[in-house]
């Protein structure tokens, strides 16, 4: 029987996102598309029965988080730890520019991010620390019922390992689309990964 669905769910996107700089902590807002992309997943889970949201302190989760909420007369529960990887000096960079910087191996990051070091919070081991903190946060207040997360790429692909048992190495072999949702289902004794990175609302 399953005890808890968990709806997770990433922010629509900034414009950060469009031009492929690294946001990280920065607290930056959903532009107009982004607004447009969480309308349309509110009205896809208008039809699902929620009991509560939960969303990163960041605005483009926040807001994202308030637009999915409405239709269910819920209110936003913000959880800090559920915010960005702190990537420091390369927030606001394109991977170019970050390149050119030579400070951090960014070749590292894209091809075994589990083990590279990165500015800012430094290592995806201590990422998951924080963000598992906040989840469990999150599971212990509710017995049962139907919860939505909404958060970050990073946090959220590492969210989906920790929850699965599955290791920090699987961290680049999948993907999370702007606005997309996964499910898992915890049951008495497992969790099932039921749906990850669906984007049928903005087909």
């Amino acid at each position: 029987m399953i005890r808890k669905r968990l709806y997770l769910i990433r922010h629509g996107l900034t414009e950060w996102n469009r031009c492929n700089r690294f946001q990280g902590a920065s607290n930056i807002s959903l532009c107009e598309e982004g607004i447009e992309q969480a309308k349309r997943l509110s009205k896809r889970m208008s039809k699902f029965p929620l009991d509560a949201v939960y969303a990163s302190d960041l605005d483009r989760a926040l807001q994202t988080a308030q637009i999915i909420a409405q239709p269910h007369d819920l209110p936003v529960n913000i959880v800090p730890q559920l915010r960005e990887i702190n990537f420091g000096e390369w927030e606001g960079l394109t991977k170019e520019e970050i390149i050119k910087l030579k400070k951090y191996d960014y070749n590292a990051w894209r091809d075994m991010p589990h083990k590279a070091l990165f500015p800012g919070e430094g290592n995806l081991e201590k990422v998951r620390q924080r963000v598992m903190t906040g989840m469990k946060s999150i599971l212990e207040r509710h017995e049962t019922g139907n919860i939505a997360v909404v958060s970050h790429g990073g946090c959220l692909k590492i969210i989906i390992m920790s929850l699965l048992g599955l290791d920090l190495s699987f961290y680049k072999h999948f993907w999370l689309g702007n606005t997309s949702l996964s499910i898992i289902d915890v049951h008495e004794d497992r969790k099932v990964l039921s749906l990850l990175n669906d984007m049928s609302h903005l087909e």
